[in-house]
């Protein structure tokens, strides 16, 4: 029997480099931490495709905490109007406020200190982390839930998971796997019609030879 690594890692990670999502705007090599922060902010309960159009003039125009802070809020609301999530520019004006009191204006490497900022949970705190500073971790939402708990057969809900998806996690290449896992579960193991005939994992996927 293949280990995970073998079974779900490498197949996952191939797949992504033929199929996955790479031209969204916060995915772009040499993004700034501050840059990735503000797209898990608005990424929060929205769509990719929602966030990407407005992504790319609101980093052009606000590309630090001191540039939020210096714009008025109605300002930064217009911006974010297009995606209807008015309260995401409190969210943001807050957190750059804080980063500058707190940080010096940097957004900091410590989890603790990220779940400090406003609008900042564990989800989010834990992309950063990934895709900002390169951790091998995982951030677990309910696609990620849905796909792990699928290919191992555990209960979605179980507290076994993160901690699972944290071990799976490959040496230097977390945000590629933060990001496969994303755009797998997106487009293959969606929640209500799976593409299991077309599914790379086949017969190693415990989930494969029954109804999910």
């Amino acid at each position: 029997m293949l280990n995970p690594q073998q079974s779900f890692v490498g197949p996952l990670l191939a797949w992504h480099e033929e199929n996955g999502r790479h031209r969204l705007p916060w995915r772009e090599p040499g993004r700034s931490a501050f840059e990735i922060l503000i797209a898990e902010i608005l990424l929060q309960r929205t769509t990719a495709a929602s966030v990407s159009g407005a992504y790319l003039p609101i980093v052009a125009r606000y590309p630090s905490p001191e540039t939020v802070v210096a714009a008025s809020p109605e300002a930064i609301e217009r911006r974010i109007a297009p995606l209807g999530l008015a309260k995401r520019a409190e969210f943001i004006r807050r957190t750059s406020q804080q980063l500058i009191a707190r940080h010096s204006g940097d957004v900091p490497r410590r989890y603790a200190d990220l779940l400090e900022l406003h609008g900042v949970g564990d989800y989010t705190a834990r992309s950063v982390l990934i895709h900002a500073f390169d951790e091998d971790i995982a951030a677990v939402d309910t696609n990620v839930r849905r796909l792990i708990s699928r290919f191992f057969d555990l209960p979605p809900d179980s507290e076994v998971l993160p901690h699972l998806a944290d071990a799976l996690a490959p040496s230097r290449r977390g945000s590629d796997f933060q990001h496969a896992m994303l755009d797998f579960a997106a487009d293959v193991c969606t929640a209500r019609t799976p593409q299991c005939e077309t599914c790379p994992f086949g017969e190693h996927c415990r989930s494969s030879e029954r109804a999910v």
